[in-house]
């Protein structure tokens, strides 16, 4: 798996796919999920009235042919309350998002740490959370790991949180060298 960070503004990097969390509990949404909805004329807030998103745990809505951002696809995923999630639940989310995208056929795709920023837990720990939880789903198969393209999406003032929870993943995670982190890395000594 190929992983890159982008600090630029979510709605501006072309993917086939962006993957965001949504906690039942946030209206409006906040983060770069409150960002997207803005970019979109509050179409993501509106939904939430009409209790069309509800946020819940595990629940999966797929917004197409967005006119103003980057992402031909939005894939929210609900995180449940913000005041109920832990790393546990965050690990499960990433997993269970590399398994949507996996039944959408992507290989490809943009994602944000869940609930960084918006929630009370260590950035670093969030981070290796969910890379665990993309790397655990794809590992069952060694070529589906192999051709992923991932761009983690997070603000510049999180990239030395971003990066001590990717050498965390690294430390704690056999991974055998099949999560590419080196541009990371590079941009980490660049900069």
């Amino acid at each position: 798996m190929q992983l890159n960070l982008s600090t630029e503004n979510p709605d501006l990097p072309r993917h086939k796919c962006l993957a965001l969390g949504i906690f039942a509990d946030e209206k409006p949404p906040r983060g770069i999920c409150g960002f997207m909805d803005w970019r979109l004329n509050g179409m993501i807030s509106r939904e939430i009235k009409q209790q069309r998103i509800r946020g819940d745990f595990e629940e999966k809505i797929i917004i197409p042919f967005l006119p103003r951002i980057g992402s031909d696809v939005l894939l929210l995923f609900g995180l449940g309350n913000a005041s109920d999630i832990n790393y546990d639940k965050i690990y499960n989310a990433a997993y269970l998002t590399a398994q949507t995208l996996d039944k959408m056929a992507l290989d490809s795709f943009a994602f944000e740490f869940y609930g960084e920023g918006r929630v009370n837990l260590v950035t670093s720990n969030i981070v290796e959370a969910v890379v665990t939880g993309f790397f655990d789903f794809l590992s069952s198969d060694v070529e589906k790991l192999s051709r992923t393209r991932a761009c983690a999406v997070t603000c510049p003032g999180s990239f030395q949180a971003v990066f001590q929870g990717l050498r965390q993943f690294k430390s704690n995670v056999d991974d055998r060298g099949s999560v590419d982190v080196s541009s990371i890395e590079d941009s980490l000594t660049a900069g």
